[in-house]
């Protein structure tokens, strides 16, 4: 099985001769040769036995999400949103999906804010 990179940004599928497992204080991982993000490890080799190391696999897919706020002319703000979901097969994405103008609001914080939590609902509802 290959790893993954982890990165929403890259997620590069990686065979095992392209990275260097490496141990560290925190445990064992790889870094991404691609973009050079730090991705876990977890031995499950047999205690004092070589080590065995896979990837975790993680309950939540890496979505991508891209929250702004758009500033209008009278001063407020507009909330715009961006998802791409990631599917349950590794390293591929399902279409983005986009949001323009969730709303108005009085700064860009609660723009950012509002569309976030349109995306936690609408990823939720996908799941």
């Amino acid at each position: 099985m290959p790893f993954i990179c982890e990165n929403v940004e890259c997620r590069a599928v990686l065979a095992r001769g392209q990275v260097r497992s490496r141990r560290e204080d925190e445990g064992w991982c790889f870094y991404c040769p691609d973009c050079n993000a730090r991705n876990e490890l977890k031995d499950i080799g047999v205690a004092g036995g070589p080590v065995e190391l896979v990837q975790p696999e993680r309950s939540d897919l890496p979505h991508k999400v891209i929250a702004t706020a758009r500033p209008l002319e009278d001063g407020t703000y507009t909330a715009n949103l961006r998802v791409q979901r990631a599917l349950g097969t590794k390293g591929t994405y399902a279409a983005e999906e986009r949001w323009e103008q969730l709303g108005v609001f009085l700064n860009a914080h609660e723009a950012v804010a509002h569309a976030k939590s349109i995306a936690a609902d609408w990823l939720d509802r996908k799941a």
